[in-house]
């Protein structure tokens, strides 16, 4: 199909995402399953450790086990996304439309994004009491927090588009994501560790930036290849 044929990449753009909102608002499906899961998992971390000291090494604990359900309540809702797909067939009809294929990769993104950022202020909101948490004097964090989630999500879609027809596909799509997403584990514990040491930004950028080259690498390979991995 030609160039003109095509509908205008703005407009499109947010055509799709408007449609992904009201699907969800409609459904409640992702918002619920993550924000669940989320929730039990901040609970359960809270009961297991109400009777330690809170000290510099509880604190660490606790950052790194909330970066952990972040991960886990991506992966829930990667695969919810996945599953509704396939019963649905939304995404074979996403596919049908005449635009470029990473205009679809890009709206999953950006949806992914927000249901992930409302799931993780809802652990901090639970996290607050169950598990002591007062990590809110370093604004760094919140850059930290969205190069952390989009360096988890730019492969997630692109992975659960190619892993969700296919039989098991929740299973494959852990085992596929958690793995190459460890450096993006490593950048984030990384740096919300050295922020939260106290020794300032200047130590924590050597994590940022490595935040900042997994994000570039995951998305131009998402951008490239969900096309591929989805034709036909």
């Amino acid at each position: 199909m030609s160039d003109t044929a095509r509908p205008a990449s703005l407009p499109a753009f947010a055509a799709l995402l408007g449609r992904e909102f009201r699907v969800e608002l409609r459904t409640k499906s992702l918002i619920t399953s993550m924000g669940l899961f989320a929730a039990l998992c901040v609970v359960i971390f809270g009961l297991g450790v109400k009777g330690l000291m809170l000290d510099d090494t509880f604190r660490r604990f606790v950052l790194a086990a909330l970066w952990v359900c972040s991960w886990f309540a991506a992966v829930v809702g990667l695969n919810r996304a996945a599953s509704a797909d396939r019963n649905k067939g939304f995404f074979s009809a996403l596919m049908l439309i005449p635009h470029d294929p990473a205009l679809v990769y890009a709206v999953r993104l950006v949806a992914a994004m927000l249901w992930l950022v409302l799931t993780q202020a809802l652990m901090i909101v639970l996290a607050v009491p169950m598990l002591r948490f007062d990590f809110f004097d370093q604004p760094l964090m919140l850059g930290v927090l969205v190069m952390s989630d989009l360096g988890v999500l730019a492969p997630g879609v692109l992975l659960a588009s190619a892993t969700g027809r296919a039989r098991g596909g929740e299973a494959l799509l852990t085992i596929a994501l958690l793995p190459v997403t460890v450096p993006v584990f490593l950048g984030a514990t990384g740096a919300t560790e050295a922020m939260h040491t106290g020794t300032g930004s200047a130590e924590a950028m050597p994590f940022v930036l490595l935040l900042a080259v997994c994000d570039a690498m995951f998305l131009a390979i998402g951008l490239l290849l969900f096309g591929k991995l989805n034709e036909g």
